[in-house]
């Protein structure tokens, strides 16, 4: 349970250092580790493009995996070195997770933290629970998934997200319908909740990246691909594209498919699935996503087949790289994608509906280029990451200036 400091922290003290009137906003941000996902790497992006003459950044972290992540981007980090286990089992490990909020608290009295900023629900019912021991002045926690997804798995889990809920001075979804679940399931506050959508580096993800990946994978440009880059889990529903190129494929000699991402608990169920379609000399499957942005330059078209999503940084990434999309009528994704504009929205669990939209995008090669301008703009207007960072600092000054005028 000792925690893990990196090389450069000071050994936590317990009390607050003495501040300069004018010193930076300290804010310090809680994750449950620096694997790669898309909250990690929004989180990342945050504390990278953050302004750092008006902010002063750190990080504590569950977890030590990925750690070095963070170095050059934080000058203090701590890693607690429990298990980000999700919530279900929050109760059979309650007295290490209260010697970590103890210790946490200690942390941030040593940092002297203006704002704790916590990102999902493990992080923020041990993050705002330590903010609040060492009264930091403002807790904002953050949700990425939808709370009828998470909260599903466990009843005690899901007491403790609402219980963080309430604790929060103030709690963040990344698109409305995460936003409204946490005031309708979770029963959290309507005014203290907002949203700030993902951010997207659109000078990393952009229209003219080399196709090169699609050379090695042995297509040249008569082909149409279209492709998913979603971790293998189940709520990703890969089932549903493997049976939409099913159909594709009997129908148009020209379709190709790929899907990359890490396996987390059905990558072998989609390989036996692909096997039996006898569809192996169609289908790659990648087995990481160091840089989704090569599989992207690659497609004709992205395809999200997910059951349930908050907000997709997917879907935002390759409209960035002028790819249209089809996408599953879930969650935030009918916040990101425009039907009929950027791209075309469809019913979950349904692999017909989905073939046929990808067949009228294979079909019209206009239409592809079209949706693909409209998804560049539509990112570069709504879901820029310089807007993502910029609201996140405009948020944290006008609440911090809040509080700061309530406080006796």
């Amino acid at each position: 349970m000792t925690p893990q400091l990196l090389e450069g922290v000071a050994t936590v003290a317990g009390e607050e250092p003495a501040r300069a009137p004018d010193a930076k906003v300290r804010v310090t941000y809680v994750l449950g580790s620096l694997l790669d996902g898309g909250t990690e790497r929004q989180v990342l992006e945050l504390i990278r493009h953050l302004d750092r003459t008006r902010f002063k950044p750190s990080l504590v972290l569950m977890e030590a995996a990925n750690v070095e992540r963070s170095r050059g981007l934080v000058d203090e980090c701590l890693v607690m070195g429990i298990p980000q286990a999700g919530n279900s089992s929050w109760l059979l490990r309650s007295l290490p997770l209260v010697k970590s909020a103890l210790l946490t608290k200690k942390y941030l009295q040593h940092l002297g933290s203006d704002i704790v900023h916590a990102f999902l629900p493990g992080p923020c019912i041990l993050g705002g629970s330590a903010a609040r021991l060492a009264k930091v002045p403002l807790i904002i926690g953050s949700r990425r998934s939808l709370p009828s997804q998470y909260r599903a798995r466990s009843r005690a889990g899901g007491w403790a997200d609402s219980a963080a809920l309430r604790l929060a001075n103030y709690n963040l979804g990344n698109s409305h319908a995460v936003s409204r679940e946490m005031i309708d399931i979770a029963r959290c506050p309507p005014a203290k909740c907002g949203t700030i959508y993902n951010g997207v580096d659109v000078r990393l993800f952009r229209p003219d990246l080399s196709p090169a990946l699609r050379q090695q994978l042995g297509w040249t440009g008569s082909e149409v691909v279209f492709g998913m880059v979603a971790n293998f889990r189940a709520c990703k529903r890969h089932r549903d594209f493997v049976e939409a190129a099913a159909i594709l494929a009997q129908q148009h000699d020209t379709a190709r498919f790929v899907m990359a991402g890490a396996d987390a608990g059905t990558r072998q169920a989609v390989l036996s699935q692909v096997e039996a379609l006898s569809l192996g000399a169609k289908v790659r499957i990648l087995d990481t996503t160091p840089s989704p942005e090569r599989i992207f330059a690659a497609l004709d078209v992205y395809i999200c087949t997910s059951e349930a999503e908050g907000f997709s940084n997917v879907l935002l990434e390759a409209m960035a790289c002028g790819k249209p999309v089809i996408a599953t009528r879930v969650g935030g994704n009918a916040e990101a994608v425009r039907h009929g504009d950027s791209g075309l929205l469809v019913s979950p669990g349904d692999p017909q509906a989905i073939a046929n939209a990808a067949t009228q995008l294979l079909l019209d090669t206009a239409l592809r280029r079209a949706m693909g301008i409209a998804g560049r703009k539509r990112v570069e207007d709504d879901f820029s990451l310089n807007a993502m960072v910029r609201a996140h600092e405009e948020l944290y000054c006008r609440l911090l200036h809040e509080r700061r005028q309530t406080e006796p």
